[in-house]
């Protein structure tokens, strides 16, 4: 038999399987409703994404403001009634708290600079001026290429990489997903799926940039300046200083700030004519390197018959530092928090424990749910399955802005189909409307950590608004980017959905 008649009778097999399973799910719409009337008529989700926005601002892994904000979603849960509240430690590294930034170009004239500093950069000792230099890191191939600047670079602001060419966009800011697209999105694709693709952080061929550092610091640079090379109009998108600066040992980074493109842009012209331009630069950011543990926020339904089982609702609470962390993932948390809410103002009884988890460090490498998962379910010291992992029915994952949810993601587990479905039901005239077995792109988040170890995983399928074009990771990730309609109608979705995952009979499907 060919491999095309093989294909199409295993799916024909499988979609009649998934037919008879369909019939057999049960819906709740007692609760449905209720969770309905409470989510639409009562609703604290606002209220929630302002606190944790316009209050506690970024809310870096480990910073001061991300675990006030912790500490206040605690405070939150507890007063919803909900059990076994608590902040979960982890082994994470050394703490970062921005606490002042200034960058100027004082000449040929004067400007403010719009600019942000990379998260765990050293601060500056005071005010600094001095000059602007461009050296292109991307040309530098070995010590030789640096030594031509011996003794030249004291209290200069290196500009590390080429201007950036900008131009006009004719596409909207804001999308909304078709009913054509979410058609495209989840049709079944026979095409394998490449395997050759490198690492987001695989190591390039040139010198490596440490030992550019290294020599720059060495030589009493005052920064490191690079621009945004995805937004503009003075939209800065702010990730990561390095990868594991915050590890305890990790090499000194360097001051280092990310410049608005125009501006970036702006001071490589002057350079490029031959003029000088001289810049004031001030950085102050405060370590904290005693406790080395940082906190996710976990709170519970308590089941009943099955409640040695657990289902799992988990959105990020830390952010990146320019914004204030609004689509990502204020939004997430907000609803996790608000499904939490209803659940227990309508009085449910799930048979299955539900777990809220709003993690830390999701923006370092996924940290808090990846000790998570280390701790419950998969040592990855010893590769031994834990005991808590046969109890595991799904967790579902929100971290995609403020769209509202079109459907659900099934990662590749086709016999979750027919159950998630039937589920979508009471929300289609809502807009949720898809299930998709495969992403048709890289949505990894916190369920990734769950997924590596074979457990299964349902993100929600979002609309993408802005958060890909204007806010994702930038200064303009903020709380007046949110359509509050769309925040309360996921907040409904989540609500049901996991609990009808603590009702079943059975545990969710594994692939």
């Amino acid at each position: 038999m060919n491999k095309l008649k093989t294909l199409t009778l295993i799916m024909i097999l499988v979609t009649s399987t998934l037919v008879v399973a369909a019939d057999e799910e049960p819906i709740h719409w007692g609760i449905i409703q209720k969770i309905m009337e409470e989510g639409f008529n009562n609703s604290h989700i606002m209220e929630d994404v302002w606190y944790m926005t316009d209050v506690f601002g970024h809310r870096l892994a480990k910073s001061s403001s991300y675990l006030a904000a912790a500490k206040w979603a605690k405070r939150k849960f507890e007063n919803y009634g909900l059990e076994n509240v608590q902040l979960d430690p982890y082994e994470f590294g050394i703490g970062w708290d921005l606490e002042y930034t200034s960058v100027n170009m004082i000449s040929p004239q004067y400007m403010p600079i719009i600019a942000y500093p990379q998260a765990w950069s050293s601060p500056t000792k005071g005010k600094v001026r001095g000059p602007a230099v461009f050296i292109n890191f991307e040309e530098i191939t070995s010590i030789q290429d640096l030594n031509q600047y011996k003794g030249k670079l004291q209290n200069a602001i290196i500009f590390s990489a080429p201007k950036r060419v900008l131009l006009p966009s004719f596409q909207p800011d804001a999308v909304l997903l078709s009913k054509e697209r979410l058609d495209e999105m989840a049709q079944i694709s026979i095409i394998p799926e490449s395997h050759d693709r490198k690492s987001r952080y695989a190591q390039t061929d040139g010198f490596p940039r440490q030992k550019i550092i290294e020599f720059m610091l060495s030589e009493g640079i005052a920064a490191i300046a690079t621009l945004d090379q995805v937004y503009d109009d003075g939209t800065v998108m702010v990730t990561l200083v390095s990868r594991n600066a915050w590890k305890k040992g990790a090499p000194k980074q360097p001051t280092s700030f990310v410049l608005a493109a125009e501006h970036y842009n702006r001071i490589i012209r002057i350079l490029e004519e031959g003029i000088p331009v001289e810049m004031e630069v001030e950085l102050r950011a405060t370590y904290t390197d005693k406790d080395l543990k940082d906190y996710n926020v976990i709170a519970e339904i308590t089941g009943s018959d099955l409640a040695d089982e657990v289902v799992i609702i988990g959105a990020h609470l830390d952010a990146h530092i320019a914004g204030t962390g609004a689509e990502d993932n204020a939004t997430g948390a907000a609803q996790v928090m608000e499904a939490a809410r209803i659940l227990k103002a309508i009085g449910v009884k799930p048979r299955r424990t539900i777990r809220f988890a709003l993690w830390g460090g999701e923006e370092t490498g996924h940290a808090g749910s990846r000790a998570y998962v280390a701790k419950h379910y998969f040592d990855h010291d010893t590769k031994k399955i834990l005991s808590e992992h046969e109890k595991f029915s799904g967790y579902f994952n929100l971290d995609y802005g403020t769209g509202k949810i079109r459907g659900i993601y099934l990662m590749g587990n086709m016999c979750a189909m027919p159950i998630m479905t039937e589920w979508m039901k009471p929300f289609q005239n809502l807009g949720m409307t898809h299930v998709v077995l495969v992403p048709g792109e890289d949505i990894g988040s916190d369920h990734v950590q769950f997924e590596t170890v074979g457990l299964p995983v349902f993100p929600f399928l979002q609309d993408p608004v802005e958060n890909d074009s204007v806010s994702f990771h930038s200064n303009m990730d903020v709380f007046d980017r949110i359509i509050p309609e769309y925040l309360i109608q996921g907040a409904v979705v989540v609500a049901g959905f996991v609990y009808h995952a603590a009702m079943r009979d059975e545990l969710l499907p594994r692939k």
